[in-house]
């Protein structure tokens, strides 16, 4: 977790560098004394500022939460692999839900860039694969 909790820290820093940077750079200069709007490229640098605030709100909730656990396995220097056996959760590979899931969302895509009726219809069968895979263990011989 240490090694996360540096990496968005070095996310924000560098983001809001960068948007500073962005700002200067595009900002329209030769405008100055001809009337016209020497204002600066506001999506990217507003982008730029949110992608920072998120660096910096995943780090805060990382250090937070480092705070008050356990030390991880993968933070101890003298660890060994062997050290992070154990269960990581559950993986269902026979499952056919996430892959209607994800042909319903390729249509809900296409139904975007084609036109919004298009995309309505779509939700409809992906609210059906998405139900469907959260209660996956909940029904049949694989309940809990």
């Amino acid at each position: 977790m240490k090694t996360n909790i540096g990496l968005f820290l070095m996310l924000g820093v560098f983001c809001l560098v960068v948007a500073g940077i962005y700002a200067f750079l595009t900002m329209n200069w030769s405008a100055a004394g001809s009337g016209e709007q020497t204002g600066l490229e506001w999506v990217g640098f507003i982008c730029l500022l949110l992608t920072a605030g998120l660096g910096f709100m995943l780090w805060f909730y990382l250090r937070l939460t480092a705070k008050h656990s356990e030390v991880m396995d993968s933070d101890n220097p003298e660890g060994e692999i062997e050290d992070m056996k154990g269960n990581y959760g559950d993986f269902a590979p026979w499952s056919w839900w996430p892959l209607g899931l994800g042909l319903s969302a390729a249509f809900a895509f296409f139904g975007i860039a084609i036109d919004w009726w298009v995309f309505f219809i779509a939700c409809i069968p992906s609210l059906f694969f998405v139900t469907g895979w959260v209660m996956e263990f909940n029904r049949k011989r694989y309940a809990h």
